[in-house]
């Protein structure tokens, strides 16, 4: 499959002839090839050939995990399969070897799949600090990273690339520093950027990064991406164990559990999601075929229209404004009308948006038109 352009892109989602759809921050529409690749295994497994159809998913497998490492510049041994971003770090939180004392850190406002499994570590002694954020919900890298020194005890900080309410993007590379000197493991939940803004999980020093598919990578939910730096790997208790986690796992006869998987890979424990690697593997090629830095420049274009257009309207923007911080998230207060009456109105007329943390959220992707962004601004 080859696309050439953002436009030939945008033909490839039926979602468009209908609906002005603006919360891929939320769940996204998906692309025809994704539907297509669903089938086609489907029909395969209609056929009745399952153990060939599961010879062609671990190609495929492969394929897609190779796609991730281009994506997030990470070697493929790092990368493994999960089946969301709640799960991927649930399973770091449970392989981390934590000592009784030892200190999280993680912003008070962050999504709770990134609060949830921290919190679940007190049974082993472990305390999850929560930091306060500011005005607007505006998380201050400052106010992590002093939690941190503040405590000599901080063993993970664990933060959203991009924060889901108001769509401020952190400062990984700034962070990740910090923690690599200080030998804190920088754990990232990448779901409300990747598959919209370039990412390079080496050079910003991340040490376990989680995604699911259904946001911004365009797939139907019920997979994800784990990574691990390899570094931190051997380091990990072997946690979340099956038969696929061992070296031969087709060789269910024989006991070889002194015989796990040297790489991230070991976490995907049972029986794959074969339809799910199809479909996502479609949605990746669509997005590698378009170009990740085409995709990212649109996404950040069109948040920037988005941005200027509901100011003409009057109402106040939420989300921060340096041009560091942006993403494809816009967050929004109307000036007279609730936000739920904001969403109800523009749902009416076929648009869709969100409302979360008391904001109105906005979030294109690249196959969305300006045209989408004025549709959805005049009626405001």
């Amino acid at each position: 499959m080859t696309v050439t352009s953002l436009n030939s892109m945008r033909g490839l989602f039926p979602s468009t002839e209908s609906v002005v759809y603006l919360n891929h921050a939320g769940v996204s529409p998906i692309a025809q090839p994704v539907v297509e690749a669903a089938h086609a295994v489907l029909a395969d497994l209609l056929g009745g050939d399952p153990i060939g159809v599961f010879s062609g998913h671990l190609k495929r497998q492969e394929a897609l995990r190779a796609a991730f490492g281009r994506m997030m510049n990470a070697p493929t041994a790092s990368l493994g399969f999960v089946r969301n971003t709640s799960h991927g770090i649930s399973i770091a939180a449970q392989a981390i070897p934590f000592r009784r004392g030892d200190t999280v850190v993680v912003a008070e406002n962050e999504y709770p799949a990134n609060i949830y499994p921290w919190m679940a570590q007190k049974e082993r002694g472990v305390r999850t600090h929560l930091v306060a954020p500011r005005e607007n919900g505006v998380v201050r890298e400052d106010d992590l990273l002093a939690a941190c020194e503040n405590d000599p005890r901080t063993r993970v900080l664990a933060v959203s690339w991009v924060q889901w309410g108001t769509g401020q993007r952190m400062d990984l590379a700034r962070l990740g520093a910090f923690c690599r000197e200080r030998e804190i493991l920088f754990v990232v939940d990448i779901v409300q950027g990747l598959g919209a803004l370039r990412l390079d999980v080496e050079r910003d020093c991340v040490d376990i990064a989680a995604a699911g598919c259904h946001k911004w990578l365009l797939a139907p939910g019920g997979l994800g991406i784990l990574y691990v730096r390899p570094e931190v790997f051997p380091t990990l208790i072997p946690a979340n164990l099956g038969w696929n986690s061992v070296t031969d796992p087709l060789d269910w006869e024989h006991l070889h559990f002194e015989k796990l998987k040297p790489t991230t890979d070991r976490f995907e424990e049972g029986t794959p999601s074969i339809v799910n690697t199809a479909t996502l593997g479609a949605s990746v090629a669509l997005l590698e075929s378009v170009g990740f830095e085409s995709v990212e420049r649109r996404v950040l274009e069109l948040a920037d229209i988005a941005r200027a257009a509901v100011k003409l309207k009057g109402c106040a923007v939420v989300s921060p404004s340096p041009l560091e911080t942006r993403s494809g998230i816009v967050a929004f207060r109307h000036p007279t009308l609730s936000n739920e009456v904001v969403l109800r109105k523009l749902a009416d007329h076929g648009i869709t948006l969100a409302v979360r943390c008391g904001n109105v959220r906005i979030s294109p992707h690249a196959y969305n038109l300006e045209a989408d962004i004025e549709r959805a601004a005049a009626l405001l």
